[in-house]
Formats: structure tokens, C-alpha cells, sequence
């Protein structure tokens, strides 16, 4: 067990420990990072994060001067991590344990149960792979997850309104609010800066920025690709930045298409604001979403967004005043949007600034950490 412990405030008034996994850098931890160096500013919260995996998370939240203790779940248990947790909890005396995926939340809200404490949750997607009839062991997990959520935690956090609909038919009226991601954007802003990479200026610049995994739809994005190239030889490049156990799949798809260069795979970056930043588009090819963060980023670095209209991403693009929004899960439907907005300045000029203004308004962190206090302090 390792990690650094913050002062105690006096002034303080909620002591919140964050519980996470911590073991990859993807929308939730992103969120969380945003979330987490806000609390750490305000004189209402005195905050401590719990991760169960060390990695870009913790060493993140180290740098912004955040407290993070690691309990190694490759180490220990599910009982003597719940012991950890709950040795942990009390030292710091906890107010609040706030859980962001399920095994945190089987975790922190027995720790919470057991030390009279309150618990909720942040969830971030849909579940992404349901359990088989057959998989007896993933539906056991999924029901004492709802069950947990639904009797040991006073609140439920959906990052939609699209999504909260869904949870709100697995728990109890009233539990399951809604507050939407949000960033900071100065800081979002300097950091792609300090990450800056050059590429040229031409061809137009597309990528594809996340976890590989079958919900976000890579295959989709390198259909895209092919078909671009065939339609507007020459007039776009295409970035897939990230990696997970598609990636390997969606090599061998572009190598059999013959993409070469058109389409380049970068692999998981550390830098991946500065790649962003880089970027002429965004697309956003997912199946389903909660509110993806790298969306919120390529607004605040000016970056045209094209995407499906999933999850939370119509409500973030302003019904598609704020950027693109596609039906279907239709390559042409993308490289006909892709070379409408290359050939309109305009209209590109007009969506970069409602994404500004509409991002600043209702998705910066300000806006998504205090609806988080509020519901820390609430009795």
C-alpha cells in the first residue's frame, strides 16, 4: 500500500474519498481527474482518492497535488481489499465514498455500510457487454452491484439524461440524477500545448480517439477511412490514437484495404491532448456512450466534432448546433458530413463557436463539481 496523505482542513466541510480503479486512462478517469483537481481547490471538500491499480491516473493526480493511496487489487482479495478500504475510511473519517465502476461499488458501499457513513455512485456507460444466460458468475456480479446501488447508496450519478433514463428502471424513485461531465478548459488548453505535436496542414486531419474496445466502434471508423479514400483521394488523413484488444483487429482491417499511410495507428499516447489539438475532426463512432470526454476536449481545443447521436453526445453538441451528429452507423453518412464541413468555412467557423460557448455554459468542471458538492453535503 502506498500514496500521500493530505492535511487535514478544518475548514472542510465534507470529506470525500474517491474509489476508483485507476487502471487505465479512458473517459472515466479523465472525468474523474477533472472532477478530483477541482475538490482539491475547494474550501467545501477535503478529498482523498482510493485507486485499486497504480498507472497515468495515479501519477496524474500525484502531480496535480492530489492525495492517492493505491491498495493493490492484483495483491490482495476482495475481503482484505473491503479491509483496506474500510481502515482507510475511518483514519481519514469519511463523510462520504463516492464509486465509479462495479467492484469499487461493492466495495465502497459495504465500507460505507459497515462505518455508518453515506455512498453513491457515478455511472459513466451502459453496461458494454450484458451477461449470458449461461454466465452465471457476471450476473451474480451484476445483480449484488444493483442491489448494492440500489439499497447501500443514497445517490446514483448519470452522466445523461439518456442513460439516466435507463438506470432509473433498476433503482429506487428519485435516486438516479443526472450531471453531465464536464472539463476544465484551461487547463485542457495547456496541456495540449504542452503536448503539441506538428503534422502538416494538409491532407484534412480525422481521428478516432479511445479505448478500443467492440462498443466504440473502431471498424467503423477504418470503414471510413477506406471509403473516404476511395470518394476524395488525397483529401483526408486519418489518426486512430489509443489502443485495447481491437486494435490488433483493426490493423490487420486497414492492411487488408490497402490504407498504408491514410490511416495511422499511434497506439495508447500519454500526449493524446496534444494529438488531439493537432486534429482537423473528431468522429465519434461508438454504438452507445455515456457523454464522452474526449468529445468535451475536442471542443474546448476547437476541434470539429462529428459523431453519432448516442448517449449524451446530442445534448453536448446542442442537437447539432455545437458539431455533426449522424444517425446511423453508416460510413457514407461520415465522409459525406467529413466533406461537407472541409469545403464550408463557414459553417466550420460556426460550429466551433457554439461548441465554445455551449461548453463553457453547461459542460466545464465548475459547472459539473458543484452539482457533485451539493449532492456531498446534502442530508
Amino acid at each position: 500500500m502506498s500514496g500521500a496523505v493530505k492535511k487535514n482542513d478544518s475548514s472542510a466541510v465534507c470529506r470525500v474519498l474517491q474509489l476508483a480503479s485507476g487502471d487505465l486512462w479512458a473517459g472515466a478517469e479523465v472525468q474523474l481527474f477533472h472532477l478530483a483537481c477541482y475538490l482539491q481547490e475547494s474550501a467545501k471538500v477535503e478529498l482523498r482518492v482510493v485507486l485499486l491499480n497504480s498507472g497515468e491516473l495515479q501519477q496524474r493526480l500525484q502531480a496535480a497535488g492530489v492525495a492517492v493511496t493505491v491498495i493493490s487489487e492484483s495483491k490482495h482479495g476482495f475481503f482484505r481489499l473491503m479491509f483496506l478500504l474500510l481502515g482507510i475510511s475511518q483514519e481519514f473519517r469519511s463523510d462520504v465514498i463516492h464509486t465509479h465502476r462495479q467492484k469499487e461499488n461493492l466495495l465502497g458501499s459495504v465500507v460505507a455500510l459497515l462505518s455508518g457513513i453515506r455512498s453513491m455512485r457515478t455511472v459513466h456507460g451502459a453496461d458494454e457487454h450484458p451477461p449470458q444466460r449461461k454466465q452465471i458468475l457476471k450476473r451474480l456480479r451484476n445483480f449484488a452491484d444493483r442491489f448494492a446501488g440500489r439499497w447501500f447508496q443514497y445517490k446514483v450519478v448519470s452522466v445523461s439524461a439518456d442513460l439516466a433514463a435507463k438506470l432509473s428502471t433498476l433503482y429506487r424513485r428519485g435516486q438516479v440524477i443526472t450531471i453531465a461531465n464536464g472539463v476544465d478548459v484551461s487547463a485542457v488548453q495547456s496541456a495540449a500545448i504542452e503536448q503539441r505535436r506538428e503534422l502538416p496542414a494538409d491532407p484534412i486531419k480525422v481521428a478516432f480517439v479511445g479505448r478500443m474496445v467492440a462498443v466504440k466502434r473502431i471498424d467503423l471508423f477504418v470503414d471510413i477511412a477506406r471509403l473516404a479514400g476511395q470518394q476524395a483521394p488525397g483529401q483526408f488523413q486519418f489518426y486512430a490514437i489509443g489502443d485495447g484488444p481491437m486494435l490488433e483487429l483493426a490493423q490487420r482491417q486497414a492492411a487488408g484495404y490497402g490504407l498504408g499511410e491514410q490511416l495511422v495507428f499511434t497506439g495508447f499516447r500519454a500526449d493524446s491532448l496534444g494529438w488531439l489539438a493537432a486534429m482537423d475532426c473528431l468522429c465519434i463512432v461508438s454504438d452507445h456512450e455515456g457523454l464522452p470526454m474526449v468529445l468535451l476536449e475536442a471542443m474546448a481545443l476547437n476541434v470539429l466534432v462529428v459523431a453519432r447521436e448516442v448517449g449524451g453526445i446530442g445534448q453536448a453538441l446542442h442537437g447539432g448546433a455545437a458539431g455533426k451528429l449522424i444517425a446511423a452507423a453508416d460510413p457514407q453518412q461520415f465522409v459525406d458530413a467529413l466533406t461537407a464541413l472541409s469545403g464550408d468555412v463557414d459553417l466550420s467557423a460556426q460550429y466551433r463557436l457554439a461548441a465554445s460557448s455551449w461548453l463553457v455554459q453547461h459542460f466545464s468542471v465548475e459547472v459539473m463539481a458543484e452539482q457533485y458538492i451539493v449532492q456531498y453535503l446534502a442530508k
